[in-house]
């Protein structure tokens, strides 16, 4: 079966955008007040995401990704190890280069903001007529599609 694009206005487009950056914040300030934890700054979230996304990534590959200045990222790292959130790693096959891990206090962290995350998501699913939620449930993976337009 052929798929055909259907034209999309303008208005639709930012309907949706806005829609998006609403949830997104909504849910990750959501899930840190849920479990307990201080809100982070922005960019210690976008490094902290980063490297939970590509772990073992170094603090140059890291500010590529975000689009950032490799010295910005650096001290956003610094706080993260201070805070013992992140961890710097040395290469195993160059002893020179620095790897970005999570430490296992985020990937603590992380697990209880999903838990939470899933909690409220799967109330607000019940709360919504079947239909509804079904439309929600195979969104989802063209949510994930628009996540990967970065």
């Amino acid at each position: 079966m052929r798929s055909t694009h259907v034209p999309v206005s303008a208005r639709d487009a930012r309907d949706i955008a806005e829609a998006v950056r609403t949830v997104v914040w909504s849910l990750r300030r959501f899930g840190e007040r849920q479990v307990g934890l201080p809100p982070l700054p922005h960019s210690e979230f976008e490094v902290i995401r980063t490297v939970s996304d590509h772990s073992d990534i170094t603090v140059s590959d890291a500010a590529r990704l975000l689009g950032l200045q490799p010295s910005n990222v650096s001290t956003t790292v610094r706080r993260l190890v201070e805070q013992g959130l992140v961890e710097r790693v040395p290469d195993e096959h160059d002893r020179r280069s620095i790897r970005l891990r999570l430490t296992e206090k985020a990937r603590g962290h992380k697990t209880m903001i999903d838990a939470a995350w899933v909690e409220a998501i799967g109330e607000r699913l019940a709360q919504m007529t079947t239909e509804e939620a079904e439309l929600l449930v195979e969104a989802a993976p063209l949510l994930r599609r628009l996540a990967a337009m970065a």
